[in-house]
């Protein structure tokens, strides 16, 4: 019996060796690298079956020669093999790690003219805007909640970067027009609680994220040279902000009763100003005005995170800023972070093409006083490193391989960050760099675009949300383990 424990562990590598391979084919460089685990299970499973050849053909020559007859000497090699199958697994199960596996997906996205625009990550649900609307699934099984058409031929164009009590803020426009409606939407029901008629940036010169906020109980829109607020639930008008003739707003965040908005002033069409103007988000009341330090119009101006307050902005002037900017709560300018340095470039977005418009999934987040990001190689374009920086002083903390490609990255409980990278999620502690080892997604990798949202699921699962939902990639996939 001994001697079938051999090539039963040969069967079990074998079977769980090769049937680990997604598609039937990984490594070298036309495919993706083999999962964790594949290589050493299947040399284990041809080093166990030459081994298990020898061991059963001198074990039954020994039995025979006591024993008369095959019988028995069968019996006891099966016997054997049956019992290796729970080992075998079980060192296969250590060599490869832990996997999820797809559980489900949602239908592809009809027409195929649209494509998604943003998220609201809620409790049980995530809340995904296409250009012709918003649809609500649940996190458990991707089952459609409700729907919400867009006005006639608008399409979404910005999204508030929160929900707030139950209620998310978006504008829509027609082709080559301003974004000019809003709507308050209830974001449990799929139900438009109010709309209002806006005063929108000037169509494809205003940037596609950051055109609304909501904080506390007010919704903030920005218009062409104004800035309102609407109350967050009803919709009617709280206030209005006038700015000074040639200034817009460029994008807004709103948090902890105060409203950020990034203005920019062209007298004469030239090049005046970019400032930093805070408001109070009940009032609507200009606190202060803080100069940003750019000397040419904006090209760039993310909003990375709410609070502690960091925009990455890049100007006109290639010798100019392009770096993210971390703010003190009195909008006092802590640290500069260059996106271009010399050992390494900063990756905190996709490209536009490939992203969500109205709300990017982004490739970086502030948790505490660090920025986390992707980062790349002088050179190379995409990203699979990782790196962190204290908002103190804007100076690296740690760097560290992500093991391949960075495709997503998520805030998690805790203060920790989940990454996806070369199809694994792992847990980064933001304060060190270090990786934990996480799950592999063994089955539906191919099905994730370059550049998803990545949602914890319940008990452990996981939600990946796709900008293209029309063809090979699903708006929304479930992972399980």
């Amino acid at each position: 019996m001994v001697a079938g424990l051999v090539p039963g562990l040969a069967v079990a590598f074998h079977w769980f060796g090769w049937t680990s391979i997604p598609g039937n084919r990984c490594g070298g460089s036309s495919f993706r690298p083999c999962p964790e685990g594949t290589t050493p299970t299947i040399l284990l499973a041809f080093l166990c079956t030459f081994a298990g050849i020898a061991v059963v053909t001198w074990r039954i020559e020994k039995l025979t020669r006591v024993r008369p007859g095959r019988a028995l000497p069968a019996v006891l090699v099966v016997t054997g093999m049956i019992l290796a199958l729970w080992p075998g697994r079980q060192a296969y199960v250590w060599l490869r790690g832990p996997v999820v596996d797809r559980a489900w997906d949602t239908p592809i996205d009809r027409p195929d003219s649209v494509t998604g625009a943003g998220n609201w990550v809620l409790d049980d649900a995530v809340v995904r805007a296409r250009t012709d609307g918003l649809t609500g699934y649940g996190l458990g099984d991707g089952r459609e909640l409700w729907n919400l058409a867009a006005p006639e031929r608008g399409s979404a164009c910005a999204m508030s970067d929160s929900v707030v009590d139950g209620v998310g803020v978006i504008v829509f426009g027609r082709v080559d027009a301003p974004c000019d409606t809003v709507w308050g939407v209830d974001t449990a029901s799929g139900r438009k609680l109010w709309e209002r008629k806006i005063t929108g940036g000037t169509g494809s010169e205003s940037p596609t994220d950051g055109r609304v906020a909501a904080d506390g109980d007010v919704a903030v829109a920005l218009e062409d040279t104004a800035v309102r607020g609407f109350a967050l639930r009803a919709g009617d008008p709280r206030w209005e902000l006038d700015l000074d003739a040639g200034c817009s707003p460029v994008v807004a965040s709103a948090a902890a009763g105060r409203t950020r908005v990034v203005v920019q002033c062209l007298p004469d069409g030239e090049f005046g100003s970019l400032e930093l103007v805070s408001l109070d988000t009940a009032t609507g009341k200009a606190v202060r005005r803080t100069a940003l330090p750019v000397e040419s119009e904006w090209v760039a101006a993310v909003v990375v995170s709410a609070r502690p307050f960091t925009l990455w902005l890049k100007e006109k002037d290639a010798r100019g800023t392009d770096a993210a900017l971390a703010f003190d709560d009195r909008d006092r300018l802590r640290a500069t972070v260059k996106v271009s340095g010399r050992e390494e470039d900063l990756r905190m977005t996709a490209y536009p093409d490939r992203s969500f418009d109205a709300r990017p999934a982004l490739r970086a987040a502030v948790v505490g006083d660090v920025l986390v990001t992707a980062a790349t190689k002088p050179g190379k374009m995409i990203p699979e490193a990782l790196s962190g920086y204290g908002l103190d002083d804007g100076q690296r903390l740690w760097h560290t391989g992500a093991g391949g490609p960075v495709t997503a990255l998520t805030r998690l409980p805790g203060n920790r960050l989940a990454v996806l990278a070369d199809g694994r999620i792992r847990s980064l502690d933001p304060r060190t760099g270090h990786l934990a080892e996480g799950p592999l997604i063994r089955e539906g990798i191919d099905d994730v675009a370059e550049a998803p949202q990545l949602v914890r699921g319940r008990d452990g699962d996981w939600v990946l949300v796709n900008p293209d939902g029309t063809g090979a990639t699903p708006p929304l996939l479930g992972f399980s383990s």
